[in-house]
Formats: C-alpha cells, sequence, structure tokens
C-alpha cells in the first residue's frame, strides 16, 4: 500500500491578482508562502513521509519546499503533475478572457470538465495523465507514505476517477483551497479517498 499526500500550492501571485495560470509560472504570493509553511508543519508533525514529488511549477515546489528541507529529501518534478494548460488563456485576467473568447468562458466555467479552452488540453487529457503518472509512483514507491505538490485541476480530476464520475460531474466536485490537502491510499491497482480538501491547518490563511 502507498500512502499520497497531495497538496494544492499555496495561493499564487496569479490567484492574488485575478490572472487565469495553468501551465504559466506564477510565484507563491506573501498568504500562499504563509500556507505552504503552515501545510508544511502539519504534515511534518502528521506523517512520516518518505519521498517526494511534485509539478515542475515553482508554486507547487515551493509549497513542498518546507517538508523537503526539513528531511533533507530531493523533490523529485514530473511534468505529468502540472496543472491544466489553458492554452491562449494562460496569463489572462479572468474579465479579458470574459471580452476576447465569446462565450467560452462561461461555457468553461460551468462545465470545467468538458469544455477545452483555445489551444488547451482537454480535462480527459489531463485526467490521463495524472492517473498513469500516479500509479507508477505508486508502484514504484510501495510501502511509503509519498507527498505531492501539484494544484486544484489535477486533485479535481483524480477525485472524479476515484469516485467512478464522468468528467460532466466534474463542476459538483468540491473545490480544493490553495495549500489543503487530500489523503489518498493505493494497493497497486485502485485509489482510495481518505481526505479530500483538508484545511484545518490553514486558521486564519483562507484566500
Amino acid at each position: 500500500m502507498t500512502k499520497f499526500i497531495i497538496v494544492r500550492h499555496g495561493q499564487s501571485k496569479a490567484n492574488e491578482s485575478g490572472y487565469l495560470v495553468g501551465c504559466t509560472e506564477a510565484p507563491l504570493s506573501k498568504l500562499g508562502e504563509k500556507q505552504a509553511k503552515a501545510v508544511s508543519e502539519y504534515i511534518l508533525k502528521s506523517y512520516k513521509v518518505d519521498v517526494i514529488y511534485s509539478s515542475p511549477l515553482s508554486r507547487a515546489c515551493n509549497t513542498v519546499k518546507g517538508v523537503a528541507d526539513a528531511l533533507n529529501l530531493p523533490i523529485i518534478t514530473e511534468n505529468e503533475l502540472r496543472e491544466f494548460n489553458f492554452g491562449e488563456w494562460e496569463g489572462l485576467t479572468h474579465e479579458e478572457i470574459k471580452n476576447n473568447f465569446d462565450n467560452g468562458y462561461s461555457k468553461w466555467a460551468s462545465d470545467p470538465g468538458v469544455f477545452i479552452p483555445h489551444g488547451g488540453e482537454s480535462m480527459t487529457q489531463l485526467q490521463s495523465r495524472v492517473v498513469k503518472k500516479l500509479k507508477e509512483i505508486g508502484k514504484n514507491e510501495d510501502g511509503k507514505t509519498v507527498l505531492i505538490g501539484s494544484h486544484s485541476s489535477v486533485i479535481r480530476a483524480l477525485q472524479c476517477y476515484i469516485q467512478g464520475l464522468p468528467l460532466t460531474k466534474m463542476k459538483n466536485t468540491p473545490w480544493v483551497v490553495n495549500g489543503s490537502l487530500a489523503e489518498i491510499n493505493f494497493d497497486g491497482e485502485n485509489f482510495f479517498i481518505f481526505k479530500y480538501g483538508f484545511d484545518g491547518h490553514l486558521i486564519d490563511l483562507q484566500n
């Protein structure tokens, strides 16, 4: 059995300013740095982490860096764990997207599991790469507790997969706040959710 602790990165400066970024770099905000410190402290207190993986984006890596530094562990980056690719929408404000892409934004906002942004990827593609990589990691790290630095779409798409829900239902999955975590077990074949969107360590640190 492999235990995954999957963390959504702390608030980024893009989150703070209202820009939409997926696979684009966006550093942690001051609040995001505090959220990263809080989740790292909670993880160090609550789990015995054996290995750390992350999306290559700095906001994810820096959210789990506190655990890596405390345990003297490397952060292994995997491109498959990155956030959704928003294509031509990357780096634009929500208002700019609404004004420049007809009714695409409203379609995406109302059904994110189905709608594909201009030049971006589908949620099916994201889900496929994430599930494949996590199964690979789970088998390679069998018996260990694995910390993962990642993103909201990754976590929500994974929840749909685990619960056997079509991505058309992703719009109904609970949002996961910055700095929250999911605890998921993997038995070599199947995933089992133990915690989802846990944010008890973020007292007074919500966005």
